[in-house]
């Protein structure tokens, strides 16, 4: 968001960054701001439908998504040629990671929409290299 208000001008600007910045700004207002803050919409009627609508139904469909990202996912480690063994971790970053990063989106469109500015973290330079323990 931070990058998005700094190039606001390109919305308006003449030449290639114009141009990119009408199609590409709007793009990645839509698929990594305003989709996301939506996404946990989809957790909460998953949860209703499960308790007050069909719970089979609800289950089959949510096993089903998953299903869709684990050969998604499965089909991108066989080109990167991963190891299959790290696919076991999905369902936990569908039940736990995600759910985090949604706070994170959440504040984050908060902070901006109240006008509050996050600083960049600086690392203090010392100028000395120490050797890691351990190493001989």
């Amino acid at each position: 968001m931070q990058a998005l208000w700094k190039h606001r001008k390109s919305l308006t600007g003449k030449g290639p960054s114009g141009r990119f910045g009408r199609v590409g700004m709007p793009l990645v207002v839509i698929f990594q701001i305003v989709t996301p803050v939506f996404a946990p919409l989809i957790d909460v009627f998953t949860v209703y439908s499960m308790i007050f609508v069909d719970f089979t139904a609800a289950l089959l469909a949510w096993l089903a998504v998953l299903g869709v990202q684990l050969l998604r996912a499965a089909y991108a480690f066989r080109l990167d040629r991963e190891k299959y063994r790290y696919l076991l971790m999905m369902p936990l970053q569908q039940l736990a990671y995600r759910q985090m990063m949604y706070l994170v989106l959440i504040h984050s469109c908060i902070t901006a929409l109240t006008g509050g500015r996050l600083r960049w973290q600086k690392l203090k330079r010392t100028g000395e290299v120490g050797t890691p323990a351990g190493a001989s």
